[in-house]
């Protein structure tokens, strides 16, 4: 996402509801289309971060369960 799709998508995620509504009642319909791409583009990227997170948390986990096996019997 560039730099002025990231900023339509702050909006679109952060306006208030009198902003959406007056967005909506002042969109076309390829600016629909084009919230919607975005959105799709955003959660995409929630997706990933998320992924990378739980590969991080896995492989923090290995590291503590190689140091607890010194201490058990």
């Amino acid at each position: 996402m560039n730099d002025w799709d990231r900023d339509n998508f702050n909006f679109l995620m952060n306006a208030d509801k009198e902003t959406m509504e007056d967005w909506y009642q002042h969109a076309t319909p390829d600016d629909y289309k084009y919230a919607m791409e975005l959105l799709a583009l955003g959660k995409a990227e929630l997706i990933i971060q998320e992924q990378e997170l739980l590969e991080q948390e896995q492989q923090d986990l290995t590291q503590a369960q190689d140091i607890l096996k010194k201490f058990r019997l």
